[in-house]
Order: structure tokens, then C-alpha cells, then sequence
């Protein structure tokens, strides 16, 4: 243990050193001033749960779309199989941005949806749905024959053996990488900006381009999306310990 923190400390120092030679090399020290963001607190603080909330609700949708993906996989209908690969393929070959503006050009405004909001989490969502079909396959294939084959001994109904047997397995296998998905969707609320969703780097960016305070304002940005990935990704890590033991 004091190994490790005496490495971790000598890491912590190394990165300390770089940030130090980058502020000692920037030429406009003698102006910068992060306090000059101080009046905007309340905007970018409230941009901030805005992301927290699109990312959240992006999360939970992805994953009912998810399963729905799932179930169209096993599904008997050769119809039902395709269209749910086809979805697969394009979401899996396209890049996130151009599904946003995909998203929100050529379907949100024909069919007269105006609130940006609204279609950057569907956007998000239906982006997310086909990682989380994957992520809920890999799931239920770790369920061994063996134990399908004691529940029908047992005479477990279908609703009990998933309530009681299956369903707990798959969220214990699943909400570690759940996170991982939710740090992705966090990193990514940004490119909702594209689209004028008042999110953290929307606000952010606009508030920074009015006060022409351009490092500053990315340096914040820098902090307040660390201060939402590393937490999850440092409770993902302990839960996979947690699970292993």
C-alpha cells in the first residue's frame, strides 16, 4: 500500500510539473484571470446539470431502446431480425456528429419537432441503443444451459426466472460497463452544441466568446467535465472489485 501511494505520488507530482511548465510557457499569464467567469456562475452551473440530466435520461432511454434491439435479435420474424440489424449497421458506421445533425435536420425539423433538447437525448439515445443491445447480449449469453435447465426443473414461469434467476446476473454484469457508457454519453453531450442545446461547452463557449476570455473559459470547461467522468470512472473501477471478490 505505501508502494503504491509512493507512486502514485511521484505520477501526481509528474503531471504537477507539466502543468506548472505549461502555465510558466503560456505568454499570456500576466492576463489571465478564471475569476473574470465568477458573474456567469449561475448559468454554467446550471448548463452543467443540463448535461448531467441529458446524460442521465440518454442513459435510460438507450437501454429500453437497447432491449428492444434485443428482443427484435431473437425474434422468430426474419423481418424483425433485419430491421434491427440494418439500425445496427448505421448507427455503428456513422460518426456521433453526423447522427446529430442527421438526427435533427433531416428528421426533427420535417416532422415539425422544434425543441432541441428533446431531439439531442433521442439522438443520443437511439446512438447508444445498439452498444447496449451488445452490452445486454454479452449479458445473457454468460447465463450457462444449466441453469435454464433448473429452472424448468424447478418450474419456474418465464416472469420468475427472469425476476429471480436472470435479471439479477445481468445487472450485476452490466452496470459496471453502464458507466463506462454513461462517462461516453457525457463526453459526447458536447457535440449537442452543433445543434444550439444549451449544454456545458454551449454555454460555456458563448459565455467565453462574449467576455473574450478563451483560455480561461477552456480551462473551466477542462475541470467541470472532469469533475463528472472521473468520479464514475474511478466507482466503475471499485465495483468491478467489488463484483470480482
Amino acid at each position: 500500500m505505501i508502494k503504491k501511494t509512493v507512486h502514485f505520488s511521484f505520477a501526481l507530482g509528474l503531471y504537477g510539473l507539466l502543468i506548472f511548465f505549461i502555465a510558466y510557457s503560456y505568454p499570456g499569464k500576466e492576463n489571465f484571470d478564471l475569476l473574470r467567469l465568477f458573474p456567469a456562475r449561475n448559468e454554467i452551473f446550471q448548463s452543467w446539470l443540463l448535461t448531467l440530466y441529458i446524460s442521465l435520461s440518454s442513459l435510460v432511454y438507450s437501454m429500453i431502446v437497447g432491449f428492444v434491439l434485443y428482443l427484435s435479435s431473437k425474434s422468430s420474424l426474419l423481418f424483425i431480425q433485419y430491421v434491427g440489424r440494418i439500425f445496427d449497421e448505421v448507427v455503428f458506421g456513422s460518426p456521433l456528429i453526423v447522427f446529430i445533425i442527421a438526427m435533427y435536420y433531416f428528421i426533427a425539423i420535417p416532422m415539425g419537432i422544434s425543441n432541441r433538447l428533446n431531439v439531442g437525448i433521442l439522438a443520443f439515445s437511439l446512438y447508444m441503443a445498439p452498444y447496449m443491445k451488445t452490452l445486454l447480449d454479452g449479458a445473457m449469453k454468460s447465463i450457462d444451459d444449466a441453469q435454464y435447465q433448473a429452472m424448468k426443473v424447478l418450474g419456474f414461469s418465464k416472469g420468475q426466472s427472469y425476476r429471480y434467476i436472470i435479471l439479477p446476473q445481468v445487472i450485476k454484469l452490466i452496470f459496471p460497463p453502464l458507466i463506462g457508457h454513461l462517462t461516453f454519453i457525457i463526453k459526447g453531450s458536447s457535440l449537442l452544441s452543433v445543434i444550439g442545446v444549451r449544454e456545458l461547452y454551449f454555454q460555456i463557449d458563448r459565455i467565453q466568446a462574449n467576455l473574450l476570455l478563451y483560455v480561461e473559459g477552456y480551462l473551466l470547461m477542462f475541470i467541470t467535465y472532469l469533475l463528472m467522468t472521473i468520479p464514475l470512472v474511478a466507482m466503475s473501477r471499485w465495483i468491478e472489485r467489488k463484483l470480482s471478490l
